[in-house]
């Protein structure tokens, strides 16, 4: 295939979508709105933004057309689609930015990328990690354990600690690596960890960010005299 028979394509079949949109969190129609094209290398790449039809917001996918690595002449392949912007994770972590502390978010954040990329162990230290400086931020006793931690903070509901005890990677944590507990972290610990901290995040700081704007919202406008 030719740069012209791939623009041809890309013209004609590639004009709507249906793709998981990051903002809606839902399966759902994409238009195209506008496409680029570059070469890295030999290989044909296309920017493509597209717009959901149900909220209308915007993102960005990478076609790439490879070039034959058997050909001397330019032979591109059938396309694949790779990168897209903003990806879940994205929008998902956004959504905590202006109620949780910078430094609990970050870590939040990277455990999130850790887990997408299926490296378990390291997604949970995060998530430990993010739970633990937000602990700590809200007053708690820097020489307990984390589980001693959430067992005495005193805004946290029973139901929450109990949830922590279930997790199992909230346990011990151990200076040496035979002691860590992550020998056994995988896909589901993993995810479980950060469901946890998720709605933790939700009691801890979305609820009260929540009340406090509506109740700002609904103060009665002060009377010019």
């Amino acid at each position: 295939m030719k740069k012209q028979d791939s623009d041809k394509l890309v013209a004609d079949f590639v004009k709507d979508l249906t793709d998981i949109c990051p903002h809606c969190d839902a399966r759902t129609h994409f238009q195209k709105m506008y496409s680029e094209s570059f070469y890295d290398d030999a290989d044909l790449f296309y920017y493509i933004i597209f717009r959901c039809v149900p909220c209308t917001k915007l993102i960005l996918k990478t076609l790439v057309f490879e070039q034959s690595e058997y050909s001397s002449e330019e032979n591109l392949q059938k396309p694949e689609w790779k990168d897209k912007y903003p990806t879940e994770n994205i929008v998902y972590i956004e959504r905590f930015s202006k109620s949780v502390p910078s430094l609990v978010l970050e870590d939040f954040k990277e455990g999130v990328i850790c887990l997408a990329n299926e490296c378990y162990k390291s997604s949970v230290v995060m998530f430990r990690r993010a739970l633990q400086t937000s602990l700590l931020k809200r007053g708690a006793d820097k020489n307990s354990d984390l589980i001693g931690q959430i067992k005495n903070d005193s805004f946290l509901t029973k139901e929450i600690k109990d949830w922590a005890h279930t997790v199992r990677i909230f346990g011990n944590w151990g200076a040496h690596p035979q002691e860590d507990n992550l020998n056994d972290v995988d896909e589901k610990l993993a995810t479980e960890t950060k469901d946890f901290i998720e709605n933790y995040f939700n009691y801890v700081y979305i609820m009260p960010y929540k009340i406090e704007e509506a109740r700002n919202k609904n103060k009665p406008a002060e009377i010019k005299k």
